[in-house]
């Protein structure tokens, strides 16, 4: 089975706190994250075989490895492969995933995000977007949909 790229978000996919609550943070003193959503993550981690490339604006502090380390404390089943880059020319995160898309000749992709401006994501890449909402994050719905996706 061929490798896809996971780029995923974290606040709206896995840290679903409201935005006018500070975040709960877990024993790690890393911002807690919905235990549901993980369980949805992992089991579509177990299904598809994903290198996760981290887009949510969080990655500018902290690096990969402490991200693995969170991610391993949450019992997440795979580790980040890397950080979508910040590229000076984009201003938005839609910008951000179309060039590292593009640059990296990605074919083979799922999106995680929570971030409106996805909607006018090229119909290319919009394909392979699953939109969250910021309170709900990948719930049961969120994983049936990517699992449509990935199995077109």
């Amino acid at each position: 089975m061929e490798c896809k790229i996971l780029i995923l978000d974290l606040d709206g996919v896995l840290i679903t706190t409201p935005p006018w609550k500070q975040d709960e943070m877990d024993s790690d003193n890393y911002s807690r994250f919905n235990s549901k959503c993980v369980q949805n993550l992992n089991q579509l981690l177990q299904q598809y075989p994903f290198e996760i490339w981290l887009s949510s604006t969080r990655r500018t502090v902290k690096t990969l490895e402490e991200f693995n380390t969170i991610f391993a404390h949450r019992n997440i089943v795979q580790t980040i492969q890397g950080f979508v880059p910040e590229y000076p020319n984009c201003k938005s995160r839609k910008e951000e995933i179309e060039q590292f898309i593009k640059e990296n000749n990605i074919e083979n992709f799922l999106i995680l995000d929570d971030d409106k401006s996805l909607h006018s994501l090229n119909s290319n890449f919009k394909n392979h977007l699953v939109l969250t909402e910021l309170t709900l994050g990948f719930n049961k719905e969120k994983l049936g949909e990517s699992l449509e996706i990935l199995n077109d």
